[in-house]
């Protein structure tokens, strides 16, 4: 019986990660001032594989979903993982320990928004110099007018989906029979 509820577990794990992966193509233009900086949904996907099976999970799911992408992007797959894994971690550990109530959802995501816009603020500044012809300097002149607008709001984007979705995927996964959909 363990077995079968560790098999369904993988599998899950790696229909989320299928899923993330699928949607890190997706790039859509969302911040005007800065039409070079795009938007991909898989980050909600990996919010729900953490809140659902716990931040390992999660982190594991946001790594895999990734991984491949650093081939095409070997600079920006890894912010990438970062940054998606300073929203999941920390909102999955939240959520937890409140029970798995709405307003600990609701308190991990947002600690999770605030770490990722953070990381991914100060990544750029240490990254882009590396692939492109700006400086540090510059880079530190882009994170008030434009890093910081677009990474708030990715992270909106991602709260707001985490939270219209995180039911409806508890409730699927709980009518699975013998899924413990809670705890790794």
């Amino acid at each position: 019986m363990n077995n079968s509820i560790d098999t369904k577990r993988i599998v899950l794990a790696a229909l989320f990660t299928a899923a993330s992966f699928a949607l890190s193509f997706i790039q859509i233009p969302i911040f005007p001032a800065a039409p070079w900086l795009m938007y991909d949904p898989s980050g909600i996907v990996c919010l729900l594989a953490a809140l659902a099976f716990g931040p390992k999970l999660g982190a594991a799911v946001a790594i895999l979903s990734w991984l491949p992408r650093v081939f095409l992007d070997p600079f920006g797959a890894p912010m990438g993982m970062l940054s998606t894994c300073c929203l999941i971690i920390p909102a999955a550990i939240i959520y937890a320990k409140s029970g798995n109530t709405r307003a600990g959802s609701i308190a991990g995501m947002v600690a999770g928004a605030v770490l990722s816009i953070i990381a991914a603020c100060a990544l750029n500044l240490v990254v882009t110099p590396l692939y492109t012809a700006v400086t540090m300097e510059q880079v530190a002149g882009m994170i008030l007018p434009i890093l910081l607008p677009f990474n708030t709001l990715k992270m909106v984007i991602n709260v707001v989906a985490g939270q219209v979705l995180l039911a409806p995927c508890m409730n699927v996964l709980r009518s699975q029979q013998g899924i413990n959909s809670t705890r790794a």
